[in-house]
């Protein structure tokens, strides 16, 4: 059974104890009393004198205020501000997010040619990534690179071509 340890702030796993009975967690070594209300929940049975720092694992007299490894807070206030994700702009995809702005800025005659097959390498780049990191996003906008980039570099390619061949038969 896996379970959080309160004490030293790692995930462990034990043998299923029986409801009410006591487990010692392996890595700081507190005892435990394990309960199931839905999901399993720890309870401290024992204070001990130590605990455990949550950045790099270095064990603490209970009353230290940092951490004697690396500094970290041990008993800090709860931080005021929250780190919100954008969840439209996949910042983690760099790839991606240039495909898409490179695709719609192949809309343009003249440079349109130079951008859509930039959006389109992009793209195909943005959408690998998304394969081997899901929590990166950015699926659409890499189709969008890839989608604007096929359908409009070839367009202008075909456009300048009928251009040039128009002033040459024109003379």
């Amino acid at each position: 059974m896996e379970f959080y340890c309160p004490r030293c702030n790692k995930n462990v796993s034990v043998s299923q104890p029986p409801e009410g009975q006591q487990a010692k967690c392996p890595v700081c070594s507190v005892e435990l009393i394990m309960s199931s209300a839905g999901s399993p929940q720890v309870t401290s049975t024992s204070s001990p004198e130590f605990i455990y720092c949550r950045e790099c694992g270095q064990q603490n007299k209970e009353n230290n205020f940092k951490c004697t490894r690396c500094g970290f807070v041990l008993h800090g206030q709860t931080p005021r501000y929250v780190i919100v994700e954008d969840k439209f702009i996949p910042y983690k995809n760099p790839r991606a997010l240039w495909a898409y702005y490179l695709g719609l800025f192949s809309l343009l005659p003249g440079f349109g040619v130079f951008l859509g097959i930039a959006a389109l390498i992009l793209g195909i780049g943005g959408l690998r990534h998304v394969k081997l990191h899901p929590e990166a996003r950015g699926k659409v906008h890499a189709w969008v690179g890839v989608i604007m980039g096929a359908l409009f570099a070839p367009l202008w390619i075909f456009l300048h071509t009928l251009r040039i061949i128009e002033v040459l038969h024109g003379q």
